[in-house]
């Protein structure tokens, strides 16, 4: 299966040329739809944070030696049918072109797929705390990559989970943390490995603009995937229905070659 083709910089060049439509192909005789999934990022973070941000958005993450807020976060890839999809080889190695991909928008997300049964079990399952942005692996971790899986074969999984996964990336952890008081302007360079963050928000007034939602709610037996670098983008829990955790959902850890 050549799943890998789907991600390339001909056809991210496509999306990223026209932010506000859609992309439409064919992978293996199925048809798709790609969307970005917050476009103008970069923007919104930077009107959100106006008040923080001293200088420009680009100026505040080279203070702290942050990566680039990235011009648009997340891709979402909506298959018209159920799809097996192939993104890793058997060394846990995802395809250069997923990596290229990933560092441009720092989420991809696919709908209705499915892993291959030899490999569907492979990994644990997490439930991860509410709210507690961090990340799963560190810089001398050569698994940086994390793959979240919503099995639609699994009697659990199959149906629409209660509680969603939020993702930021790391300039916007820091800028939260300026704007809560929980760190000083004035403590330069930063590593963010574990915050908690929004707790005095309505995060579905931010979810969209500021935070990336995931919220595992396609209907019974679609599958999903979410895919991040945890060198640029932490994640957390949020549990939509305070009294309702969600299942654990599936994660595996992989490597990534050097973008083609």
């Amino acid at each position: 299966m050549a799943t890998h083709v789907l991600f390339n910089t001909q056809w991210l060049g496509k999306l990223l040329a026209d932010p506000m439509r859609s992309v439409r192909g064919v992978l293996d005789d199925m048809p798709y739809t790609a969307n970005l999934m917050i476009a103008h990022y970069h923007k919104n973070i930077g009107e959100h944070y106006s008040s923080i941000i001293q200088g420009s958005l680009d100026q505040e993450c080279q203070r702290v030696h942050m990566p680039r807020c990235f011009e648009h976060f997340g891709v979402s890839i909506q298959f018209e049918k159920p799809m097996e999809v192939n993104l890793y080889n058997d060394k846990l190695v995802i395809h250069s072109g997923l990596c290229e991909l990933i560092s441009q928008v720092g989420i991809v997300t696919l709908k209705n797929v499915y892993l291959a049964s030899a490999v569907r079990s492979y990994g644990h399952r997490n439930r991860f705390p509410h709210l507690q942005f961090h990340i799963d692996r560190g810089a001398n971790q050569s698994e940086r990559y994390s793959m979240y899986t919503r099995d639609p074969f699994c009697e659990e999984q199959k149906f629409p989970r209660t509680a969603s996964t939020l993702f930021v990336p790391n300039c916007v952890a820091h800028l939260q943390e300026l704007k809560e008081g929980t760190v000083r302007r004035d403590e330069g360079s930063r590593v963010i490995t574990s915050t908690r963050l929004f707790e005095n928000e309505d995060v579905s007034e931010i979810s969209g603009k500021v935070i990336l939602e995931q919220r595992w709610d396609q209907p019974e037996g679609v599958g999903e995937i979410a895919m991040i670098d945890n060198a640029t983008v932490l994640h957390a829990s949020y549990y939509r229905d305070a009294l309702r955790s969600g299942y654990r959902i599936g994660v595996r850890y992989l490597g990534g070659l050097a973008a083609a």
